[in-house]
């Protein structure tokens, strides 16, 4: 469907978009309905002006879209006009995640190696491990909190499969650091982040907290043949990476290689529970596949309901709901220039909830993602892992773990809400629950 846009009669040569705000409070006022409300916030910006807004911002232009042309425009056709924004994620430094031009290049190429298909093949057996040892611990009539189990789970799995050791430090702790990072970035900023203010003194320490967790991992050394002991041996090279450049590929490494599956599992146990068709239906594959041992990498694709489940999870629920990017030099898009240093969000959420590529948007239907189904109709409207050159190095790894996890998981237990009142979404950097999901489980055959 073309994208159709009308300029704005307020900022001729733009598009259309909210009046700017006349003083300070009116700016306040729309900080607060962002943190109070983001995707509502948002959802009525794109219901008021189309797929493509401009918004005037203190010392730079804001634009904002949901449609997939624009979306891959940005990403892939004009990619080179746009490069990260980094404001508020200091806690990542200048990992792949983060970086740009010539140092993500050579990144990207250090760390490739960790997700090629052999070395995915074999992470399966690591994950199989993980996976029986938590169910294993897990008993029947038990209430367990899924974001908790998926986050401690998926770090072990990360910890083993990139980092060649076992986690042994707080894991609940580290997350909740890692939380309370991330709940700054919808925060307004009112002060200097240099003032000790109790917020600025909490981030403080919670920073502290990741880098002894990462900086103790870097020194307890790494498995030879593992991509951090890949990565360790680069800071011995004459112009290899800094130990905090390594610490920055670490964190990012965590962040994005453990809470974002650890996300999509939680959102998916959350929709099978609400959806026992499909959870019977899920056990019987994953027991079929099984035959009795440990699921492993080799029973991936015995597993398509699985994988379907996954994918349409993480349409309602993408992990990375929107990507930001600046505008590194004068471009255009639909038609209207783009400045350099104009800040442009791609809202992965409105483009997953959209009518105009997926029937019936808000209804958990897996078999969207049947081959020949409507999901391929407009592959470009389903970017879970991001798009173009920039897209998720690690989606593969990402993909089998979350299959095999939640094919392990129902295989042993059914689950059941402990509360059925519906969990809204809660965007931080990635899109988590807005209160714990606490689920009963039952033995499953």
């Amino acid at each position: 469907m073309p994208v159709v846009v009308q300029g704005s009669p307020t900022f001729p040569g733009f598009p259309p978009g909210p009046p700017p705000a006349r003083h300070l409070f009116e700016e306040l006022g729309f900080l607060s309905d962002v943190r109070r409300d983001v995707l509502g916030t948002i959802a009525h910006r794109f219901a008021t002006y189309g797929d493509l807004y401009y918004a005037e911002a203190i010392g730079h232009d804001v634009y904002a879209t949901c449609h997939p042309d624009l979306i891959r425009d940005v990403l892939v056709t004009e990619a080179r006009a746009f490069k990260k924004r980094t404001l508020d994620l200091e806690v990542l430094g200048n990992g792949l995640l983060l970086s740009d031009g010539e140092a993500w290049r050579i990144q990207r190429r250090r760390i490739q190696p960790g997700f090629r298909h052999e070395s995915i093949q074999r992470y399966g057996q690591l994950i199989a491990e993980e996976t029986e040892r938590l169910v294993a611990r897990l008993r029947p009539g038990q209430v367990i909190e899924a974001r908790s189990e998926m986050m401690e789970l998926t770090l072990r799995i990360v910890c083993r499969a990139l980092f060649g050791q076992h986690f042994n430090g707080d894991p609940r702790r580290l997350t909740r650091a890692l939380r309370v990072l991330q709940e700054q970035v919808v925060l307004p900023k009112l002060v200097p982040k240099w003032m000790p203010t109790p917020m600025n003194l909490r981030l403080r320490r919670m920073r502290a907290l990741v880098d002894r967790e990462v900086f103790g991992i870097i020194d307890r050394g790494a498995e030879p043949g593992s991509l951090l002991a890949e990565l360790i041996a680069t800071t011995d090279e004459q112009g290899g990476m800094t130990r905090q450049q390594l610490r920055d590929e670490v964190v990012t490494l965590f962040l994005a290689g453990h809470e974002t599956t650890a996300l999509a599992l939680s959102w998916a146990l959350y929709l099978l529970a609400q959806h026992p068709g499909v959870a019977h239906a899920l056990a019987d594959e994953a027991r079929a596949a099984a035959r009795g041992e440990p699921l492993c990498a080799k029973d991936f694709d015995a597993l398509p309901l699985a994988a379907r489940v996954l994918q349409e999870t993480m349409r309602l629920y993408p992990p990375v709901y929107v990507i930001p990017r600046v505008c590194s030099e004068p471009t255009s898009l639909a038609g209207f220039p783009i400045r350099p240093n104009a800040e442009m969000w791609l809202w992965v959420y409105f483009m997953h909830h959209d009518a105009r590529w997926f029937r019936e948007p808000e209804r958990f239907r897996p078999e969207r993602f049947l081959p020949g189904g409507e999901a391929e109709l407009c592959p470009h409207a389903f970017i879970p892992f991001g798009e173009g050159n920039r897209a998720c190095v690690g989606r593969h790894f990402a993909m089998l773990e979350a299959v095999l996890v939640l094919a392990g998981v129902l295989r042993k237990f059914r689950v059941q809400l402990v509360d059925v009142r519906p969990v809204r979404p809660l965007p931080r950097i990635t899109l988590g629950p807005a209160r714990p999901i606490r689920l009963r489980l039952e033995a499953n055959g």
